[in-house]
């Protein structure tokens, strides 16, 4: 749905770009390639900031504290996203050793609420499985 160089939008009217504003800047840009051709008088994030949002960054720190427990769902008719994005994402968690239940719904977009009863169900197999520390 969305054409080359949609997420780091030149004019700064992308969600992507609001993601990266601040409480004083609405929206600011996150990669060199849409500072450089910027149209809309605006400022680059914060590097450390955009690396955040990049999950892919913490998999493998061994500072990081990951959970042992993934589900992703991505739909076959999601218009937003690369499938190849959730796919890598489960691929390399699974890879080191997380619980992974990642799953394709077929002709499904964007959205999530389509599977909630699935959802729970396994949200409640995990709870069963991780003994409690009270």
């Amino acid at each position: 749905m969305k054409p080359a160089q949609a997420f780091d939008g030149l004019a700064l009217g992308t969600g992507e770009n609001s993601l990266f504003g601040s409480c004083v800047v609405n929206a600011r840009h996150f990669t060199a390639f849409g500072m450089i051709h910027d149209i809309a008088g605006g400022t680059m994030a914060d590097p450390n900031v955009v690396r955040l949002m990049n999950p892919m960054n913490y998999i493998e720190t061994r500072d990081a504290i990951c959970t042992g427990f993934w589900r992703i769902r991505h739909g076959t008719a999601d218009r937003d996203t690369s499938l190849a994005i959730s796919t890598i994402l489960a691929t390399r968690l699974a890879n080191n050793g997380c619980s992974v239940d990642f799953a394709m719904p077929w002709a499904q977009g964007h959205g999530g609420d389509y599977d909630l009863d699935e959802l729970f169900s396994w949200v409640d197999s995990i709870c069963r499985q991780v003994p409690s520390k009270r």
